[in-house]
């Protein structure tokens, strides 16, 4: 990479995901505007969010194995292409279904995005202590933007109204387009990707069916059929993935693959960093406007303490990971983010402005520690020619996790609370706020233990230093983590 394209390269590919995750949150400051203009009643608008997080969490492993299989490249810049097209198309919206249609296809673009840019910084950087560094300004970038988004969405919708969430999509994805396409070269691994079209609609039917389950069961209820048949969808399309994966001889997914701890405590452990710490952004949001009655951009403010946390550690993190290794960084940023969640306990009807920051702030360090080092250890397990499959697992682990907390843990606040309207309402959300932090705390502190643990074992074992090759790996030369 020469000096003309060493700043190209990793500004175009952090641009897609930053914009990607944006529009995870930006929306949700837009909603009742939005509902107000197309017309669209409480189904209509809460599907606009949906859409797009359906999408993304179904095609995550599929856009890693297209990656690998077509060209990482290209992947990333069709995706990255379709995500802005589908931005214009959003913003000019005639009425909801043409919206909730056009965020469908943002969140497949987003796949590709997603997986796409994690993948090729892997294969631009061979260097560990190089690699393990943009990783973490790709975390700090990627994941500031979801803080971002509420405050930047209020601006934006007292302004000009709420289009221009969408519109400013465009200049920023152009942008990262004509960065990547002039400036990376392209890399792709034909015979270590599979197409596996069974694979891929089952694993597509299970991950959309399980989402769409989570999702009504806020609505109806866990025992109404349109919860019931799509979770047994779900299941049944599971099983039959897993059985076609095991008689492939060229699965989508090896699932031999989950036999090296290596690889399945950090497709673990990102499942519970979505299951907790990403979840709460939605309940914590809910708490700030349901039960204090801030306004959308007052309550967007308060994340910014968590961004500015969250920019700080990742950067430090990717630097422990590469004189540490990333286990041992892992699990002292998931015994912060527990007992950040743990700190819901002291969150009240009346809590003030500082009791808010405080809790940002833990969280927000915990976070920064645990995002970049969870996906180094995913990606690092594999050999770098299964990056695609390796930055899509822990994306979709994490995107799962994510979808079934924002799911377990409103079902929790939904059973202490009555209708909105209720006096009663504020207090009942207080206590399932504190409940749900007591099971995601718990879930996290348990986590955080399993890494420390594993990382004892490999310091007794006597490893020591950051990455070498470990070629009795069964998948071929592997990075072997080593804590």
């Amino acid at each position: 990479m020469n000096g003309r394209q060493s700043w190209r390269v990793p500004a175009g590919l952090m641009l897609g995901p930053f914009v990607a995750l944006l529009d995870l949150s930006i929306v949700t400051v837009a909603l009742p505007r939005m509902g107000s203009d197309l017309h669209a009643g409480t189904s209509g608008v809460q599907w606009v969010v949906d859409a797009y997080s359906v999408c993304l969490a179904a095609l995550l492993l599929s856009g890693g194995t297209l990656g690998d299989r077509y060209g990482r490249r290209r992947a990333y810049l069709a995706g990255l292409t379709m995500f802005t097209l589908a931005s214009a198309a959003c913003a000019a919206a005639p009425g909801a279904g043409f919206l909730i249609t056009a965020r469908a296809v943002q969140g497949a673009a987003s796949a590709l995005v997603m997986t796409g840019a994690l993948s090729l910084l892997v294969q631009a950087y061979p260097d560990p202590a190089a690699r393990a560094r943009m990783l973490g300004l790709n975390s700090m970038i990627a994941g500031s933007s979801i803080v971002f988004g509420p405050v930047l969405g209020g601006v934006l919708v007292d302004a000009a109204g709420w289009r221009t969430i969408f519109l400013i999509n465009l200049p920023v994805g152009a942008a990262a387009v004509w960065l990547v396409a002039r400036a990376m070269p392209e890399s792709a691994d034909r015979e270590h990707a599979a197409l596996d079209p069974a694979g891929q609609l089952l694993g597509l039917l299970c991950l959309a069916a399980l989402t769409y389950g989570l999702i009504e069961s806020r609505d109806n209820g866990w025992g109404s059929p349109g919860t019931l048949v799509p979770l047994a969808v779900a299941t049944a399309s599971g099983a039959a993935f897993v059985l076609a994966e095991r008689r492939l001889a060229r699965p989508m997914l090896p699932l031999g693959l989950f036999a090296d701890r290596r690889f399945t405590v950090p497709n673990v452990a990102s499942f519970v960093l979505g299951f907790g710490t990403s979840a709460v952004f939605v309940l914590l949001s809910l708490y700030l406007q349901d039960v204090q009655h801030r306004s959308p951009l007052a309550a967007g403010l308060l994340f910014l303490p968590m961004s500015v946390v969250i920019c700080l550690t990742g950067p430090a993190a990717a630097r422990w990971c590469a004189r540490f290794g990333p286990l041992p960084v892992m699990a002292a940023g998931y015994a912060v983010s527990g007992a950040g969640l743990l700190g819901l306990l002291a969150l009240g009807t009346r809590s003030g402005v500082t009791a808010v920051i405080v809790f940002g702030v833990v969280l927000g360090a915990g976070m920064g520690a645990s995002i970049a080092p969870t996906q180094l250890a995913g990606v690092l397990a594999l050999p770098r020619q299964r990056s695609g499959l390796a930055s899509a697992c822990i994306a979709t682990t994490r995107q799962g996790g994510t979808a079934l907390g924002v799911a377990v843990l409103g079902l929790i606040i939904a059973t202490a609370t009555g209708a909105p309207a209720s006096p009663g309402y504020p207090a009942g959300f207080v206590r399932g706020l504190h409940r749900a932090g007591i099971v995601s705390g718990a879930l996290t502190l348990a986590t955080a233990a399993l890494l420390a643990a594993m990382a004892a074992a490999g310091q007794a074992a006597g490893s020591g230093g950051a990455a070498t090759a470990d070629p009795s790996h069964p998948q071929g030369p592997v990075a072997r983590i080593r804590p």
